[in-house]
């Protein structure tokens, strides 16, 4: 298994990143630049070192396939706040409502799950602190990946990056460590990360200056892709609304849809 072989702790600027992906996807300045609506001038300025404000990195997620927010997080800003997830102040996280089973629940109790999600109204609360709000200033690989999850409301959890990641069989705390530049970033821990945020691996090594080998799925279960898409559907979600969704999510296991 090959590890990323620089320091977890170097992040190269975000526009030799952006032109690692570019690289990536075969796809030039210019037709980058078309396709997000913005001045080619704008796109050179970043790949040239400038710093993306608000505005470019809004244009350019969609066109790069990414949310808004990831992005904004993978060019180590803060989110505005009408693209952060809820803000969250009790015991349960989204990854409650992911893990421990979710994943064997049948195909049509996980779309009712959906449904019932998808059901609940938005509820527009001012944020007391900013996101991500973990006082880091040195931004690294790892941080990103641990910010990425946060952007679900989803905490570092090693039953859940590998029952929707498909990673290995590890405890919370040596993935925490990974993030944390204590331990490498290997190629396992990368591919988790980029299933459980539904972004393709070489892209997310390419955004993250990394080189990673995209790994096959080998759990013994389909990739739970729509379990992955609850996730980002469910960040929105506050307090007492995710706690109803863990009671439905219950009552449906309960009422045998596994």
């Amino acid at each position: 298994m090959s590890v990323y072989r620089v320091r977890v702790t170097d992040l190269p600027p975000f526009g030799a990143r952006l032109a690692r992906l570019l690289e990536h996807r075969g796809l030039r300045a210019a037709g980058l630049a078309e396709a997000a609506g913005v001045l080619l001038a704008r796109i050179d300025a970043v790949l040239g070192g400038g710093v993306p404000d608000d505005p470019l990195l809004r244009r350019l997620a969609p066109t790069l396939g990414l949310h808004a927010a990831d992005l904004f997080l993978i060019a180590a800003r803060g989110v505005p706040d009408d693209l952060a997830p809820a803000e969250l102040n009790g015991s349960d996280e989204v990854g409650s409502l992911l893990i421990w089973g979710a994943h064997t629940m049948d195909v049509q109790a996980r779309a009712r799950l959906r449904r019932f999600v998808d059901g609940l109204p938005s509820r527009a609360r001012p944020r007391t602190r900013p996101f991500p709000s973990d006082g880091r200033r040195s931004v690294t690989p790892g941080l990103i990946l641990r910010r990425l999850l946060s952007n679900r409301n989803i905490r570092i959890n090693g039953v859940l990056l590998q029952e929707l990641g498909g990673g290995r069989h590890l405890d919370t705390e040596t993935y925490a460590l990974a993030c944390a530049g204590r331990l490498p970033l290997d190629d396992d821990c990368v591919n988790a990360f980029a299933r459980v945020t539904a972004i393709p691996v070489g892209e997310l090594a390419a955004l993250l200056g990394l080189r990673v080998a995209e790994l096959p799925w080998d759990m013994r279960y389909p990739w739970p892709a729509d379990l992955v898409e609850l996730a980002w559907a469910a960040r929105r979600l506050d307090d007492e609304q995710l706690r109803a969704a863990l009671h439905y999510r219950d009552g449906l296991r309960n009422a045998g849809g596994c």
